[in-house]
């Protein structure tokens, strides 16, 4: 056996594809129906995707604004009975540098 590469073929690689049969299908009724169909599918994909990514993007800063909203209140309270401490700016820091850190 032989361990030589055969080279690609350059005569292949430069023979034209004929789309005239596929062109011409498409241009009949029922081609043009698949290629709408087709086109609407994707479309319907695209806006599905698009919908999901802005709901999900709407939820996630209202979560990330709520979570703030409560760090920031309960430092407050936490400050203004005397029951802060070290720990807990701690804590609170590691929860809102995660919110701003996961961009």
């Amino acid at each position: 056996m032989s361990n030589e590469i055969n080279p690609i073929q350059h005569h292949q690689a430069s023979e034209e594809l004929d789309f005239k049969p596929l062109l011409t299908y498409l241009q009949s009724p029922q081609g043009h129906e698949i290629a709408t169909r087709l086109l609407s599918v994707v479309e319907d994909v695209k806006k599905t995707t698009l919908e999901k990514t802005t709901s999900h993007a709407a939820f996630e800063k209202w979560l990330q604004a709520g979570i703030i909203f409560v760090v920031v209140v309960a430092a407050s309270v936490l400050s203004y009975l005397g029951k802060f401490d070290t720990s807990l700016g701690v804590l609170f820091g590691t929860m809102v540098g995660y919110i701003f850190g996961k961009k």
